[in-house]
């Protein structure tokens, strides 16, 4: 059953139009440029660590969300 609604959204991302892909691939992009600025503009001055560790985890699930999108539209 989790094969089929994986090889539908498979299909439907074959599918969309150009436009539309190029605009979610940018707003992936967008969202990964922000987190990765707001994790490096919470850097705390008095302890020198990053204060927020999970944006750079939201960077890299957003980044191989960006990459595997973009392998199966091929």
């Amino acid at each position: 059953m989790l094969k089929s609604y994986y090889y539908q959204f498979v299909n439907f991302i074959q599918e969309m139009n150009a436009t539309w892909f190029v605009l979610i691939w940018l707003g992936l992009v967008v969202a990964i440029l922000l987190s990765i600025m707001t994790f490096f503009k919470e850097n705390s001055k008095e302890n020198k660590k990053f204060v927020k560790g999970s944006m750079i985890i939201l960077t890299i699930l957003l980044f191989a969300l960006l990459v595997w999108l973009t392998y199966i539209r091929k």
